[in-house]
């Protein structure tokens, strides 16, 4: 496996659509249903890219962002912030880390490895990891 992308989505259906349309990628997908569990996977590995909702149960998507950029051992984990909400909504997080990629529900299928392959490429000229970095196109 080339990487780990972690979703944090509390809808079961989102997150079986966002996998289905990650399988034919080399990425490990780890599944979060809100931030609660969410900081629990982190505890047990690192992600190379975080899919966060921001309408979650437990600890909220933007709590739970707060809380990964205030964590000196996770704050460059690239995030993609996806969300029903407009952007405006959620700019006090895209200012925090101006990294940050946002996709507006729904999304095509390309948008979404787009965002991925910018957050994905961000990962690695940060940290021009050993088993490198390929496009998710194939």
């Amino acid at each position: 496996m080339n990487c780990v992308i972690l979703i944090v989505e509390d809808d079961t259906e989102l997150q079986d659509l966002y996998a289905a349309m990650l399988e034919h990628t080399d990425c490990r997908i780890v599944r979060a249903y809100d931030g609660l569990d969410a900081w629990d996977r982190l505890r047990e590995m690192t992600p190379d890219l975080i899919l966060l909702d921001i309408i979650l149960g437990e600890m909220m998507g933007d709590e739970f962002f707060v809380k990964v950029k205030q964590e000196l051992a996770y704050r460059d984990i690239p995030i993609a912030i996806l969300s029903v909400l407009a952007p405006e909504t959620c700019q006090h997080l895209l200012e925090m880390d101006r990294r940050t990629l946002f996709l507006r529900k729904p999304f095509r299928k390309a948008e979404l490895l787009d965002a991925i392959e910018k957050g994905m490429a961000q990962n690695c000229a940060g940290e021009q990891r050993q088993n490198g970095y390929h496009s998710m196109r194939t």
